[in-house]
């Protein structure tokens, strides 16, 4: 980290501790309560820092920088107030309006630091570090992205690093496995909307790393070969498209599920604007504000990535109750028993439609685990050869029967 970032993260600790000792009761407090409200102090700081990068990145209208506080010096409204109004225009967005959810933003509505606490903060962000830097060399992230905001959820926050193993992946291990899975997908599948899912998602960096990769693909029809990461060479052979179009083929394609509801909200704001930023930069939009950015909700999903579509919604909701009353789009319950009471469909269109089904998973890009990536490279592979070799013209049957017989793979066996 830069010794600006250093400092940001040093004072958002500090005012974890000086919330959390505020909602507590002050010094007389016990260890227990401070320990108990310490997930809402987080979110409070946590939630200006959102803010914060929103504003220098000119998303919402500035109130915590400096060049908002004249006007809250102005107008006679509470730090508290003030907050709420900011927070409230980071979700004119319907992929962020989920910021202020009672379900996302539990542990921002059971405790609020008093008035003189959060004034404190409100002062202490008019000169801290700005979250906008100059875009960086190379390959590393643009602060637009939202990398480092991504990563604050974790710094801050202890509690979300040990109860929900939140730690993001960096920059070279996202491309890494986009290398590796992305890049294979892209040279087999040409003009095709690819499918991507990153099951544990965390605040989204492999989610950037993976629209920006698309948008590349789609608008200039090809991918560089990497510097690095292992990529053997470089995509080419796709057919350009217009920007919203390529918008429209991401938003269809990146999907991605996160266990904890704050860190999927922060993961959707995220790729809602980054998506927003690009369409900003080839013109097909008029700003990059988060009212102006065309209305979409990306497919990030808050729920149990390892029982989704496998367990019945009773099943479901008897493990994560919380969770179950979160609404995700698409079915992602299973009906076991109408699934086993109802019988199988043996007409040539059901399995002509099977087959169609079973197409389109093998060319699912799984994100995370990479045996797994390197199964389903495999198959297509396989796949491919096996449709390559239906086409040639078969040999001519030999008079005798041979002693070997080719493999699964082509290869010649005993």
């Amino acid at each position: 980290m830069t010794p600006d970032e250093k400092q940001l993260v040093k004072g958002l600790r500090r005012f974890v501790d000086v919330f959390a000792d505020d909602i507590a009761g002050g010094p007389s407090a016990t260890t227990y309560r401070v320990l108990e409200v310490r997930p809402s102090a987080v979110a409070w700081v946590y939630y200006t820092a959102l803010l914060a990068w929103a504003q220098d990145h000119a998303l919402i209208d500035p109130v915590l920088r400096a060049e908002g506080e004249a006007v809250r010096r102005t107008v006679p409204v509470t730090a508290g107030g003030w907050l709420a109004m900011s927070i409230a225009s980071l979700c004119v967005h319907p992929a962020t309006e989920c910021l202020l959810d009672p379900r996302y933003s539990t542990a921002l509505r059971a405790h609020q630091p008093s008035d003189a606490a959060l004034e404190r903060l409100l002062e202490w962000w008019t000169t801290a570090p700005s979250l906008a830097y100059p875009d960086p060399d190379g390959d590393a992230p643009r602060s637009i992205t939202g990398w480092m905001v991504g990563d604050l959820l974790q710094l801050v926050s202890v509690e979300r690093r040990k109860g929900f193993a939140l730690a993001q992946s960096p920059c070279f291990i996202a491309d890494f496995l986009l290398y590796r899975t992305l890049y294979p997908a892209a040279a087999e599948f040409r003009d095709e909307t690819l499918l991507t899912t990153d099951p544990c998602c965390g605040t989204g960096h492999l989610l950037i790393r993976t629209v920006e990769t698309l948008w590349e693909l789609y608008t200039t029809g090809r991918l560089p070969s990497p510097s690095r990461g292992g990529a053997p060479h470089a995509v080419t052979g796709w057919r350009p498209v217009q920007p919203l179009e390529a918008a429209r083929r991401i938003i269809a394609g990146v999907d991605g599920c996160e266990l904890d509801p704050l860190t999927a909200a922060v993961a959707r704001l995220r790729v809602v604007v980054r998506i927003g930023d690009l369409l900003h930069q080839a013109g097909a939009i008029r700003s990059r504000r988060l009212d102006a950015i065309p209305a979409f909700v990306p497919r990030i999903a808050v729920g149990d990535s390892l029982l989704l579509g496998k367990v019945s919604k009773e099943e479901y909701a008897r493990l994560h109750p919380r969770l179950a009353e979160i609404y995700n789009p698409g079915p992602i319950y299973v009906d076991a028993e109408a699934a086993a009471e109802q019988p199988k469909k043996t007409t040539r269109r059901a399995k002509k439609k099977e087959k169609k089904a079973a197409a389109k998973t093998t060319k699912r890009v799984l994100l995370q685990d990479s045996l797994l990536h390197e199964e389903i490279i495999a198959r297509i592979q396989t796949k491919a050869a096996r449709r390559r070799k239906k086409a040639a013209p078969l040999p001519p049957r030999p008079a005798t029967a041979p002693t070997e017989q080719p493999g699964l793979f082509g290869e010649e066996v005993a």
